[in-house]
């Protein structure tokens, strides 16, 4: 159950998503950057045993003595919420950073298997913590386990970073409906938000993507993008998040936007285990799938034949491709 001082006074976010390359820890890195530069103190937490959010805002791994994995252990009494836990590589921006432990706490006869509070550790340290932070950013890993039931049990919200690539588009509908099952099961409501990433303007696919993904998800959409910016790759290979690395940048604009756009908008309970109405588990976006998944005229698909429309060459190829990775026979027959 959510503490009252919590609910008002930091706001949860998980950023989650199963697909690796939707940008999920750029997102929550630089997202928190961007709160904290609001001077809004800001706790990231790294619940990735990979420890990217360390990596990308400078923090030597070797130098990290304790992870949020033995707070976890601890529980809610720990005394490293008060010292030898955090690190903050800006002003107003705390981070929780992870080792590769954390992944021990997910093994099917972990530390943590058999305790009974094994899904509300991470809400019990955030309870603790009300009181010193506006916002919690939480990196979950790429899979939904453990350490994600914690996250959901602790967040306010799911924000679910979406590529706007071809194959990003039907995963997202499942990520959906498995955090939207896990909610059920854990009898939480969250607001589920899904944000497109890595858009290129320039491309008719990402555009088409774009306008799918807004199709599939009705109002649960963030009614922007984070475009793909080369700047973000490049702050992150110094360790800096894009508000130290680039602060005028294109980059920072997007997550500038991003952030204006949370704060207005209010929590509100979303319907637990379900999908958005209109939409289809099974086929996210038929007429769009249709279009990019069309044979060419002298081929022979393995699915039923799709009538051929006019496009692009560029599209066209992005079609073949896309045929022969789910039929490579059927692919190359005469």
């Amino acid at each position: 159950m959510r503490s009252v001082r919590r609910y008002f006074e930091v706001r949860v976010i998980a950023v989650v998503n199963q697909k690796g390359g939707s940008g999920k820890t750029t997102t929550a890195v630089n997202l928190a950057a961007v709160l904290a530069a609001r001077r809004q103190r800001t706790l990231l937490v790294d619940l990735d045993p990979q420890g990217h959010c360390a990596l990308a805002l400078g923090i030597p791994a070797a130098r990290i003595e304790h992870g949020i994995e033995e707070a976890l252990l601890q529980g809610s009494g720990t005394k490293l919420l008060d010292e030898g836990l955090f690190w903050e590589p800006a002003q107003s921006l705390v981070v929780a950073p992870c080792t590769v432990n954390l992944a021990m706490l997910e093994a099917p006869q972990g530390p943590l298997h058999d305790a009974p509070d094994r899904d509300r550790r991470l809400g019990g340290l955030l309870d603790r913590l009300a009181s010193r932070f506006q916002w919690c950013i939480i990196d979950c890993p790429p899979h939904i386990g453990l350490l994600v039931f914690n996250a959901l049990r602790a967040c306010d919200e799911a924000l679910v970073p979406v590529e706007t690539g071809f194959f990003a588009l039907k995963a997202a509908q499942r990520q959906v409906a498995t955090i939207r099952a896990a909610a059920a099961r854990l009898e939480r409501s969250i607001t589920v938000r899904v944000l497109p990433t890595l858009m290129r303007r320039e491309s008719r696919i990402s555009q088409d993507i774009l306008a799918a993904i807004e199709r599939t998800f009705p109002g649960d959409m963030v009614p922007l993008a984070i475009q793909e910016h080369d700047v973000l790759r490049e702050a992150a290979s110094f360790g800096q998040a894009v508000t130290e690395y680039a602060p005028t940048s294109e980059a920072r604009g997007d997550f500038e936007s991003l952030a204006d756009w949370l704060h207005a908008q209010p929590l509100v309970s979303q319907r637990e285990g379900g999908v958005p109405a209109g939409s289809d588990l099974t086929n996210p976006d038929a007429a769009l799938m249709a279009r990019l998944t069309a044979p060419r005229a002298g081929t022979r698909a393995v699915d039923p034949p799709v009538v051929e429309v006019e496009r692009p060459a560029a599209e066209t190829r992005l079609a073949e491709v896309a045929q022969r990775l789910k039929s490579p026979k059927a692919a190359n027959s005469p």
